[in-house]
């Protein structure tokens, strides 16, 4: 993938690790060995695996979920990224009102593990997990001021709000990552191949002087070839620069 990448001139990335086996030493630095001059701005791990746990009333558990949460830290250090894309409790019943206190706590205490490493921890708007609304953010980053965010337009969507609300939230130098997809014919699709603007997004960020990357983040049945995925990215660079030139 990192050849491929360098094949369409892409030069930064988010580097997905999707289980145990790969969040393993001897993984990640083999792994690490082929990125060459990639930038790599953050690594996510299948994070329902154990990052619930972290936030577990059991100290055993927690602990457990600690040394994992470690093994992603030394991934990040060694893929040279800045950031650890974070997702956090799962909130299976649908709750609104969150022990803010508690919780910007428990991020803290992280936040001082990852920094060991070198690491920032960015927390994901997913859709299913407490950090799925702006209130969220809005609150637990004034909470936690050592906490970062990483903004999906999938998954804002599919929470029922627009990426750019997200965005008047949340202190611009504090936007690690802005994930991108499109969508047409109700359908998730490749950007450029649906009906989202995005000269307003780019023109959104120039506005509030958001320097963050923005990745494309499209699942694997959008596209049949990876020739699909090099117009995209053409398309996106051609949007940002009609904007920003």
């Amino acid at each position: 993938m990192f050849e491929l990448m360098r094949n369409m001139r892409v030069d930064t990335s988010e580097v997905c690790l999707n289980t145990f086996s790969e969040y393993e030493k001897p993984y990640v630095d083999s792994l690490a060995s082929l990125r060459g001059n990639i930038d790599v701005t953050s690594v996510s791990p299948l994070s329902t695996q154990f990052e619930p746990q972290l936030f577990s009333p059991n100290a055993r558990v927690r602990t457990d979920a600690e040394l994992i949460f470690k093994k992603i830290c030394y991934a990040c250090n060694v893929f040279g990224a800045r950031f650890y894309t974070f997702r956090g409790p799962i909130n299976l019943t649908g709750e609104t009102e969150f022990d803010y206190m508690r919780l910007s706590q428990r991020y803290a205490q992280l936040a001082n593990i990852a920094a060991q490493y070198g690491v920032l921890l960015s927390l994901k708007n997913m859709s299913w997990s407490y950090a799925a609304t702006p209130a969220f953010f809005k609150r637990m980053l004034e909470e936690c001021p050592r906490l970062f965010a990483t903004f999906d337009m999938y998954q804002a969507e599919s929470a029922g709000y627009d990426l750019r609300e997200y965005l008047d939230v949340c202190p611009p130098q504090r936007v690690s990552l802005v994930e991108v997809s499109d969508v047409g014919k109700e359908k998730w699709c490749l950007p450029g191949k649906g009906k989202y603007r995005f000269d307003r997004l780019f023109s959104a960020l120039e506005r509030r002087k958001i320097t963050a990357p923005v990745l494309i983040s499209a699942r694997s049945d959008c596209y049949s070839d990876f020739l699909q995925v090099r117009d995209s990215f053409e398309y996106l660079i051609a949007e940002y620069r009609s904007v920003t030139t």
